[in-house]
């Protein structure tokens, strides 16, 4: 199990060089995306895993490894329906408002706001 957790730490890398040469080059922007929303995800999958993991290593009577895969599935499940949900309330916001040339401030802060959700 502490191999486990030691990969699950190492295994959410940084991009950020990556991302540096495709800016550099000038790549498709969707490829450029792509590669940040996919480093997103693995951190936030490694951020769960180590989480499990160190509950089992941290506490290895009171926990068992089906414990952990459960914790897993219910955060897997609700990160996901929690996601859902503000995505289908701010695309209703951004539907419904309509910003003109002098509320650019306000759209900038709802996207911003939409980001820390």
């Amino acid at each position: 199990m502490m191999t486990l957790l030691f990969g699950a730490l190492i295994s959410a890398t940084d991009p950020v060089s990556t991302l540096a040469v495709f800016q550099e080059k000038r790549v498709n922007l969707q490829l450029f995306y792509l590669v940040f929303g996919e480093s997103v995800i693995n951190d936030a999958v490694g951020l769960v895993l180590f989480d499990s993991c160190s509950k089992v290593v941290q506490h290895p009577e009171d926990s068992s490894i089906d414990e952990s895969i459960i914790n897993l599935i219910y955060v897997f499940i609700a990160s996901f329906f929690l996601g859902l949900l503000f995505a289908v309330l701010f695309a209703l916001i951004f539907k419904h408002v309509k910003f003109d040339e002098s509320q650019q401030l306000i759209e900038l802060s709802i996207f911003v706001t939409i980001v820390y959700f």
